[in-house]
């Protein structure tokens, strides 16, 4: 038997992360770096060094958080575009531009808290 059937196929949605968990962590960020602008992202966005964007590991495509610089206390609300570029102990890697709005865009690593915003 090959399973086939004629009632009609149930599709379901694909189950999403739990925002809520993934969407308040604390770690590090890292820059997403400058040879990076301009090239497609996993979202197929085009990566735009001087738009508020980040990647992170498993929060759903265009779900926006809120970045918070734990040693300075500066914010930027960012917009998840893309996978990969964290690594171990690091949560979101930000756009120049975000992280510049952090006051920082020289250092390689920072403290943050990031927190999904609806």
């Amino acid at each position: 038997m090959l399973g086939v059937s004629c009632k009609p196929r149930q599709h379901t949605a694909p189950s999403m992360p739990d925002i809520g968990s993934l969407g308040n962590e604390v770690g590090h960020a890292i820059i997403i770096p400058a040879i990076l602008h301009g090239l497609t992202t996993a979202s197929g966005e085009k990566y735009d060094s001087t738009r508020y964007t980040g990647a992170h590991k498993s929060l759903p495509f265009g779900t926006k958080v809120l970045v918070t610089h734990t040693l300075n206390g500066k914010t930027v609300t960012v917009k998840i575009i893309d996978r990969g570029l964290v690594g171990s102990g690091q949560v979101i890697a930000l756009s120049k531009a975000a992280a510049m709005k952090l006051d920082t865009n020289k250092i390689i690593s920072m403290p943050v808290r990031v927190r999904y915003q609806e």
